[in-house]
């Protein structure tokens, strides 16, 4: 004989494969009584084979459903009491459900268990004509206009300039494109005078498709590796907010992000000037080996004696920090890998750290050994890594 009422835990036990042999007896003793349960439960299961009814534990299933009960014999004009019964457990089910999954989306991570992917090659260019194209490594793609051939593959966006008479005579505007790279990507591109750059994540280039004969101008936000074609009848010019750097062929970075205090530029050969372009500021030679550092807010120049690994390391696919504060070291990783980071402990910014690590590893092992001093301490929170 069973019992006078059906308890709605039993339900919630049924869909989550927990039933004891007492309890399953009991819900077929109720599914038996009444075809209208039968119909009832269909419903139900086709309901939960849409939506599952999943991931909450049995106190939780036992608080939602202590007093929600089903007599076993409804009257007709009783049942809707049923319909409003069920939809009370499918809400119930979603709440439980939803924060269990946000629970274990949200739990404390610590460094060894901080699985995190690199970045990669990837990157958005904006025609002239105003058309978006999505660069991907794994697709060629090959655009062709009256004065250039580009041509994308394997991760590298190729300008090949088209310079018969006839495109000469025909082009009378300069035309230009924007390649966008986004957190947690890089980009190779080679312009149309064969100079080659390297762009990293978070960071824009603004290029002609092919360059005027007096200057090669291009603007960058953000953080590129050049290594400009020697002409020496045509300065290659890298504009910066207000600051340029002109050169005619060599090779040097260049890492000028919006919120940075700065622009540094690092040369490793050749000899380039900087300046800013308000024409009664003189320009500053710059030789190999050394580094620019243009201060925004006082607008003064600064040389000095560098490391160039430490600026260019990048581009080899490592992470060089030498004596480097934690604060910029995680701007650095947080731009390549995607990632917010947040200090709980105000001190461990002015730490500082020397390392050469591989640039496309897991982050954990990034964390792992900037963790080895024990000074500091990692861990992941909804999508945040903290640094306590």
């Amino acid at each position: 004989m069973m019992n006078e009422d059906l308890d709605y835990s039993i339900l919630w036990k049924y869909f989550n494969d927990s039933l004891t042999s007492s309890e399953e007896k009991e819900l077929n003793d109720w599914l038996e009584a009444d075809k209208q349960h039968l119909h009832y439960f269909n419903r139900l299961k086709e309901k939960n084979r849409q939506n599952p009814i999943k991931e909450s534990s049995a106190k939780n299933s036992d608080l939602a459903w202590k007093n929600i009960q089903l007599t076993t014999k409804p009257q007709k004009n009783h049942f809707w009491k049923i319909g409003i019964a069920a939809s009370i457990l499918l809400l119930v089910a979603a709440y439980f459900g939803y924060n269990a999954l946000y629970e274990r989306a949200n739990k404390k991570i610590s460094a060894e268990f901080i699985q995190i992917d690199p970045g990669s090659k990837k990157a958005t260019l904006v025609l002239n004509s105003g058309e978006i194209l999505e660069l991907e490594s794994e697709k060629d793609t090959l655009i062709k206009e009256a004065e250039v051939i580009i041509k994308n593959s394997n991760s590298e966006l190729n300008y090949k300039a088209n310079e018969t008479e006839e495109v000469a005579k025909s082009v009378k505007k300069i035309k230009y494109n924007t390649l966008i790279v986004p957190r947690g990507g890089e980009y190779d591109l080679i312009l149309s005078d064969g100079t080659e750059v390297k762009i990293n994540s978070e960071s824009t280039l603004r290029f002609p498709v092919v360059f005027e004969k007096g200057q090669r101008n291009v603007e960058l936000i953000g953080e590129a590796f050049f290594d400009v074609k020697t002409d020496s009848l045509r300065p290659f010019i890298v504009t910066s907010a207000e600051h340029v750097v002109k050169v005619y062929g060599t090779s040097f970075n260049v890492k000028s992000y919006e919120n940075d205090k700065y622009v540094a530029t690092t040369l490793v050969q050749g000899k380039v000037t900087v300046a800013t372009n308000n024409k009664n500021t003189a320009e500053q030679t710059l030789l190999p080996g050394y580094q620019s550092i243009y201060k925004k807010e006082s607008a003064k120049f600064e040389q000095q004696k560098v490391d160039i690994k430490q600026f260019t390391a990048w581009k080899d696919g490592r992470f060089y920090f030498r004596e480097m504060p934690l604060a910029e070291i995680t701007e650095v990783l947080g731009r390549w890998y995607n990632v917010e980071f947040k200090f709980k402990n105000k001190d461990a910014q002015k730490l500082t750290f020397t390392g050469n690590l591989k640039r496309y590893e897991n982050i954990q092992t990034i964390l792992n050994q900037l963790g080895k001093t024990n000074e500091i301490t990692f861990y992941a929170y909804d999508q945040i890594i903290y640094v306590d």
